[in-house]
């Protein structure tokens, strides 16, 4: 099985207030991501360890 994305497409809308903005831009500009990027791969990150699978997996 490879770990290739497919074209499904979820769409993530979110509101923030304007310090929580300011420290998703901090995290994503400190890890050298873009914002969306830096959400997906947190995001993918917090749904792994939801369901218990090793972060030492983490394919993110």
């Amino acid at each position: 099985m490879t770990n290739q994305r497919t074209n499904r497409k979820v769409k993530l809308q979110v509101w923030l207030t304007e310090e929580e903005h300011e420290l998703l831009s901090q995290a994503a500009t400190e890890t050298g991501q873009g914002m969306s990027s830096y959400v997906r791969s947190t995001v993918l990150k917090a749904i792994k360890a939801d369901l218990g699978i090793s972060l030492d997996s983490l394919k993110v």
